[in-house]
C-alpha cells in the first residue's frame, strides 16, 4: 500500500476538519504516493526517532505533534530541525502528523486518558473528554493520575474537594477555555501545563484543578495511532519510537 494509504486511514479515525484553526495536521514532509516500508509512531519527530525509523526499515514516521508547527524562518543543519530534516530527506523518509485532530477523536487520546483514569460514561467535547469517576477527593485523584501515568510531576488544587465527574484535555489544556469548559459539565480539570492564573482562579473558588506532564499525558499516542494503523493494516510493520522523556525531575538524579 501507499502512504497516503496509511494516511486516509488515519484521518478517517482523526478528520483533520476537527482539528483546532491554530494547529498543523497532515503531511509535513515527503511524497505520499510512495509505496510504504513501515512505518514509525511517535510523539515528536526527532532526529533520534529519524534515525530509528531508517534502521527499522519504515520509510514513514507518523508524530502526535506537528513536525513543523509555527512558521521556520530557517532550515539549516546548525539547527535540530534542520539536521532532522536533512536526514529524512536523505534517507526518503516522509512525516504525518495527527495533532488536535487526534486528541478529540472518538478513540482518541483524551478519550483513551480518560479511560485510564478509570473514566465511565466518557463524551468527547472539543478537545478534551467527560467522564465519570468514583467520588473521592481531588487529592486522591492527582495520586491516581500520578500513578496510572508514571508521572511524578502532578500538582493538584483543593485536594479537599470532592470529584465525581471529570474534564480530561492530554497534553495542554490548562488555559481559560479548558477551565470553563470544566466548570460547564465536571467537578474538576484533569490537563497539562496549567497556566498560573488558571491555577488562582480555581484556587480562590475551590474548584479542583489537576495537572500532569504534556509527555506523560500524551505518549500513549503511540499506542493509539498504532493501534489505528494496525486495525487496516495488520501485515504492516508498525514500530513505536523508543521513549525518552526530555527531562529529568530532582527524584530521578
Amino acid at each position: 500500500m501507499k502512504i497516503k494509504d496509511i494516511t486516509q486511514v488515519i484521518e478517517a479515525h482523526a478528520p483533520r476538519g476537527n482539528a483546532e484553526e491554530w494547529d498543523n495536521t497532515g503531511m509535513m514532509l515527503g511524497d505520499a504516493e510512495k509505496e510504504c516500508t513501515g512505518v514509525l509512531v511517535c510523539l515528536d519527530c526527532t532526529l533520534a526517532a529519524a534515525e530509528q525509523a531508517k534502521e527499522e526499515g519504515c520509510n514513514l514516521i507518523v508524530s502526535h505533534h506537528p513536525f513543523i508547527f509555527r512558521p521556520l524562518d530557517r532550515l539549516t543543519t546548525d539547527t535540530a530541525k534542520g539536521r532532522t530534516t536533512e536526514y529524512l530527506f536523505a534517507n526518503g523518509i516522509s512525516v504525518y502528523s495527527a495533532h488536535t485532530n487526534l486528541d478529540s477523536a472518538s478513540e482518541g487520546l483524551s478519550r483513551t486518558l480518560a479511560d485510564i483514569l478509570g473514566g465511565t460514561d466518557a463524551e468527547s467535547a472539543g478537545c478534551g473528554c467527560y467522564a465519570d469517576i468514583p467520588e473521592e477527593s481531588a487529592g486522591e485523584l492527582a495520586v491516581k493520575v500520578a500513578s496510572a501515568l508514571g508521572d511524578r510531576t502532578v500538582k493538584v488544587s483543593s485536594p479537599d474537594a470532592k470529584v465525581r465527574r471529570i474534564y480530561v484535555i492530554s497534553g495542554a489544556g490548562g488555559d481559560d477555555a479548558g477551565l470553563r469548559a470544566a466548570r460547564e459539565g465536571a467537578d474538576a480539570l484533569v490537563t497539562g501545563e496549567v497556566k498560573h492564573h488558571v491555577f488562582t482562579e480555581a484556587d480562590e473558588t475551590d474548584f479542583p484543578v489537576v495537572e500532569f506532564s504534556h509527555y506523560y499525558s500524551e505518549i500513549i499516542c503511540c499506542d493509539v495511532l498504532k493501534s489505528i494503523i494496525k486495525s487496516a493494516f495488520g501485515e504492516l510493520d508498525v514500530f513505536e519510537a523508543h521513549r525518552r522523556c526530555p527531562y529529568k525531575t530532582l527524584e530521578e538524579l
